[in-house]
C-alpha cells in the first residue's frame, strides 16, 4: 500500500471547497447555480467535520500499519514533530497578518490582545466565549486538532488494543457530550460546548476506524471486491448528501447548526467511512475521480486556504473590492464578481503561502531525538 494516499488529497480538496463556498456565502448571499443546489453552501460547515475524519485517518494510519507490520511505530517525538512543524509555523503567521492588517481588532469581543494571544498561544481559546471567535474565527478547529494531538498517545493505547471498542466509546462520549450540551445550554453556550474537542471525538475515532480497516482490510477488498468498492464509495456520497439536505432542512430551529448534529454526527462519521473506504479500495480508474490535479492542488493549500479564506473575504468588503455603494446584497452583479475575486484571491493567496513559506519548513530536518528508531 502506499503512504501516500490521492484519494484523502481528494476528499481534503472538497472539504476545503465546502467551507470556501459556506463562508463566501455567509458574505454575499450569493445564490447556487442551481436552487437545488442551495443546500451545499448553506451547509459547507460539514467541511469541517470531513478535515476532522481525514485527520483522524491520517494520524492513526503510520500507527496502524507499523502495528500490522510488525514493524516500530513513530516515536512520540517524531509525531509531535511533523504535526508542530506543519501547524504551527503557518497558523502563527497568521495570527501576525490578522493583527497587523487590524482584523483581529474587528472581531474582538470584551477580551483583550494579550488574553487572545496566550489562549491561542495554548490553543485553549475555544474554552471561552470571549476567545472562541476571536483573531480569526476559523482558528476553533486548530484547538481541536491539537489538543486531539495531545490525547492521541493514549487513544491510540486504547485503540491498539481495542479498535471498535474504542471507536465505539468514542461516539458515546461524544453523544453524551453533545446531548448534555443540548439539555443545560441549548440558548446559551451549546454552540461553544459542541464545538469543542468532546463534540468531535466520534468523527475523529471514524477517521481512526477508516485507517484501521483500510490497513487490514484494503488489499483484500481491491483484490476481490473491484466492482463493489465503488458501489460502497457511491453509497457513501450519496449518505453524505442525503444528511446535508436533512441538515438544510432544519436551518429555520434555533442554533440548527450545532443542535442537529447531537445525533448525526456519527452517521457523518459511517458515511465518510463508507465513502473513503470505498474509493481507497477502488480500481485506479475510479479513484481518479477523486484523485485528479485540481484537488490534489487544492489539497496542498488546504490548510492555508482555511487559515486565510475568510479573513480575506471580510476585508474585501470592508475595502469595497468590488465596489459597492449601499448594500450590495441584492445587487446580483457584485455577487457574482465578489464570489468570484473572494474565492480565486483567496486560493491564489493561499497557494503563495504555501509555496512561499510553508513547504519550505516541511522540509526542515528533524532534530536528532526526534528521528524515527
Amino acid at each position: 500500500m502506499s503512504q501516500r494516499l490521492g484519494v484523502l488529497d481528494g476528499l481534503r480538496g472538497i472539504a476545503v471547497l465546502l467551507v470556501l463556498w459556506y463562508h463566501v456565502w455567509e458574505i454575499s448571499w450569493y445564490p447556487a447555480p442551481f436552487p437545488w443546489l442551495q443546500f451545499v453552501p448553506e451547509t459547507g460547515f460539514i467541511g469541517v467535520h470531513l478535515f476532522f475524519f481525514l485527520s483522524g485517518f491520517v494520524i492513526a494510519y503510520p500507527f496502524v500499519r507499523a502495528a500490522a507490520n510488525g514493524t516500530s511505530q513513530p516515536t512520540w517525538a517524531h509525531f509531535a514533530w511533523r504535526r508542530a512543524v506543519k501547524i504551527v509555523p503557518s497558523y502563527a503567521l497568521s495570527i501576525a497578518i490578522a493583527y497587523a492588517i487590524g482584523y483581529a481588532a474587528l472581531v474582538r469581543w470584551n477580551t483583550t490582545p494579550w488574553q487572545e494571544l496566550w489562549t491561542h498561544a495554548l490553543f485553549i481559546h475555544t474554552w471561552w466565549p470571549q476567545t472562541y471567535g476571536s483573531i480569526n474565527g476559523v482558528l476553533w478547529t486548530l484547538a481541536v486538532e491539537v489538543e486531539f494531538y495531545a490525547l492521541f498517545p493514549l487513544v491510540w493505547w486504547c485503540f491498539r488494543r481495542a479498535p471498535i471498542a474504542t471507536w465505539l466509546a468514542m461516539i458515546a462520549f461524544s453523544f453524551a457530550w453533545r446531548a448534555y450540551a443540548l439539555h443545560c445550554c441549548a440558548a446559551t453556550t451549546m454552540p461553544l460546548l459542541s464545538e469543542n474537542l468532546p463534540g468531535y471525538l466520534d468523527i475523529l475515532g471514524s477517521g481512526m476506524l477508516c485507517a484501521w480497516l483500510y490497513v487490514r482490510f484494503g488489499a483484500r477488498a481491491r483484490e476481490r471486491g473491484s466492482r463493489v468498492m465503488p458501489l460502497v464509495a457511491l453509497a457513501g456520497a450519496v449518505a453524505l448528501v442525503a444528511l446535508l439536505e436533512w441538515t438544510y432542512g432544519q436551518r429555520l430551529e434555533a442554533n440548527w447548526e450545532v443542535a442537529s448534529q447531537v445525533a448525526t454526527r456519527p452517521i457523518f462519521g459511517l458515511a465518510f467511512v463508507a465513502l473513503a473506504f470505498g474509493a481507497l479500495c477502488s480500481p485506479d480508474a475510479w479513484q481518479r475521480l477523486l484523485a485528479n490535479r485540481p484537488l490534489r492542488f487544492l489539497a496542498i493549500v488546504s490548510y492555508n486556504l482555511y487559515l486565510y479564506h475568510q479573513m480575506i473575504a471580510r476585508e474585501l468588503v470592508r475595502v469595497h473590492v468590488p465596489a459597492y455603494h449601499g448594500d450590495p446584497h441584492f445587487d446580483p452583479h457584485w455577487q457574482l464578481w465578489y464570489t468570484v475575486v473572494a474565492s480565486l484571491g483567496s486560493i491564489a493567496f493561499a497557494a503563495a503561502i504555501t509555496y512561499g513559506f510553508e513547504r519550505p519548513l516541511l522540509t526542515l530536518r528533524e532534530p536528532r531525538l526526534t528521528q524515527v528508531r
